[in-house]
Formats: structure tokens, C-alpha cells, sequence
């Protein structure tokens, strides 16, 4: 698979495209992937996903965007596995902000990308003002001789799956919901980076895992797997919040320990799959009394993954 960015040569090769967000890449977007695949396969096309970076969102008002759930690696390897062949990352500035629906196909899908079939959200809206739909898209297939499909929402028990459903399921705690809409736990990856070591002198070093995001979708106290080099599937402990009985700097941190791990983890990328939930997040009256609440996590993580 290729990641490519359009100030480079693409080729000229028909392209199978979908166009989305695809933030989580839940069982909705899995099934987009799916058919696209199948149908480049078919047409001897290449399967290719069309994101922007940042999102569109975050670019118009940084400050009210919701949470990410995925970053761009993510995505970019959740494609992988789905068997997409090229990933085309678009920088959302200015000029696309501005861009007529109009005009981002004919420059963008039909000149630069040479569509020959397109897959879409049945909720896709895309151009200046989100003034481009399905109609829109119709007409430009009809002019432009490329095939288009728009597919229908994935629902699980009734409910619509939708990366707004998955944020709502983590923010809640709600960690099996959001299993059944991803179709997997939810998983990120991050490097460790030094952090301020307060960890360690309570008794719980910890790994400080930099996600290059100003917000997280979960807070509180979980139980995980983490794989790195060395290891796969390690049985752990995750804090994610702002960690107030001991620091007041307002700043989300995400923290690992490892059970029965010793060893330098800084520099190292992390792939956290998150579990279970054992506790929101607290304030201490004193650090006394944290580090009889981390006792009482360890005791729970142990007892959850059956480690004396």
C-alpha cells in the first residue's frame, strides 16, 4: 500500500475511490472498504481512500471538533488490513475550504486521480459549503463517465454505527458497545516519551505514551494489552486523564504499566488495545491515599487477567 500526496506523480491508472473521515474505521466504513476492494479487484482498478488531514472540522473551528478516535496512522493501517492499495492524503487549508463541488471533481477525482468507479457515504457532503451531494456526484458521472454507488448505514442492535455512536460508547465507559460498532476493541498506538516520573516514585513507573492529540476519547482507569518490540499482547494498566492529585497542569496524559515489566521503553511505539474499565478518574486527598487505589487497579487487572 501507498500513501501518496498529490504534489507528487500518481500515475494514471484507473482508481476504484471512496471519500471519507473514516475516523475509528468501524464496521460501517469496514464495509465500504470491503466493496471497494471487490470492485477494483473486478475492474482491474486500484483501490484507493481519499482522506483530509486535518479534518475539516478541526480546520474551521479547532476548538469545538470532536475527539479524534483514530489518528492518521491508524487509519492508514486499518486500510492496510482492509487491503487498500493507496491511501491519497488531501492537507484540508484554505484551498479546499473554498473549492466548489464542481471543481473537486473534475480536478481532483477525474483529471489527477482518473476515477473510474466512486463509493460513497449515504450521508457524503463534500465541497464549499458542503454544497456537493449524491445528486451532484450523479451528474458529474454521467458527464465524466465514472461509475458511482452510494452504500446504506450498518446498524447494531437497531442503532445506526457512526464514529459520533463510537465516541459517545468510550466517553461513557461503555467499552463493549464500541467493540460491536469497530468490530474490535479500540486500539491506538503512540511513542513512549519521558515524562515527569511521578509514577515511579509512587511505586508504578509508568510508560508515558505521546498520542500527538489534544484530546482523548476515553478517561479513567483500564485494563489493556500492549505490543511493542519486544512483547505482544502484555497484560496492563491504563490512565488516561488529567492526573489531578498530583500535577495541575490541566494536560491529558496517557500512561501504561506494564505488570511484572522492567525495562526501557522510551522511543519505543506502543500499540494499546483497551479491554476494560475499572474506575473514572479521582482526586486524592493526599498520595497516601493514590497509591492505595493504584494497589487496589493492579489487584482488579490481576485478578481480570489471572496473573498471582
Amino acid at each position: 500500500m501507498h500513501v501518496l500526496r498529490l504534489k507528487n506523480p500518481v500515475g494514471k491508472k484507473g482508481r476504484a475511490l471512496t471519500i471519507g473521515n473514516f475516523d475509528g474505521v468501524h464496521l460501517g466504513h469496514q464495509a465500504m472498504l470491503s466493496r471497494l476492494v471487490t470492485v477494483a479487484d473486478e475492474r482491474n482498478l486500484i483501490s484507493t481512500v481519499i482522506i483530509f488531514e486535518p479534518h475539516p472540522a478541526e480546520f474551521f473551528s479547532p476548538l469545538d471538533a470532536p475527539t479524534r478516535l483514530y489518528g492518521c496512522r491508524e487509519k492508514v493501517m486499518s486500510f492496510f488490513d482492509a487491503g487498500i492499495e493507496q491511501v491519497v492524503v488531501l492537507p484540508f487549508n484554505k484551498k479546499y475550504s473554498l473549492m466548489l463541488a464542481e471543481d473537486f471533481v473534475n480536478d481532483i477525482l477525474v483529471s489527477t486521480l482518473c476515477v473510474k468507479w466512486l463509493l460513497i457515504g449515504d450521508d457524503f457532503r463534500f465541497g464549499f459549503r458542503r454544497s456537493g451531494d449524491y445528486n451532484t456526484l450523479l451528474k458529474k458521472s454521467l458527464e465524466c463517465a465514472f461509475g458511482l454507488e452510494a452504500t446504506q448505514s450498518v446498524t447494531v442492535a437497531g442503532a445506526r454505527v457512526s464514529s459520533t455512536a463510537v465516541r459517545d460508547a468510550l466517553a461513557s465507559g461503555d467499552l463493549k458497545s464500541a467493540e460491536e460498532m469497530m468490530g474490535k476493541r479500540y486500539n491506538v498506538s503512540g511513542r513512549v516519551v519521558q515524562g515527569d516520573q511521578i509514577g515511579r516514585t509512587l511505586g508504578y513507573p509508568t510508560a508515558n505514551i505521546h498520542f500527538g492529540r489534544a484530546s482523548f476519547p476515553l478517561s479513567g482507569v483500564f485494563t489493556a494489552y500492549i505490543d511493542g518490540p519486544e512483547f505482544n499482547q502484555r497484560p496492563a494498566l491504563l490512565s488516561v486523564g488529567k492526573r489531578p492529585t498530583v500535577t495541575k497542569s490541566g494536560h491529558v496524559c496517557i500512561e501504561v504499566y506494564l505488570i511484572d515489566y522492567s525495562g526501557d521503553l522510551y522511543g519505543q511505539r506502543l500499540y494499546v488495545e483497551v479491554v476494560s474499565k475499572l474506575r473514572d478518574q479521582e482526586t486524592f486527598e493526599n498520595t497516601d491515599t493514590l497509591i492505595e487505589a493504584m494497589k487496589e487497579d493492579e489487584r482488579q487487572a490481576r485478578q481480570f487477567f489471572n496473573i498471582k
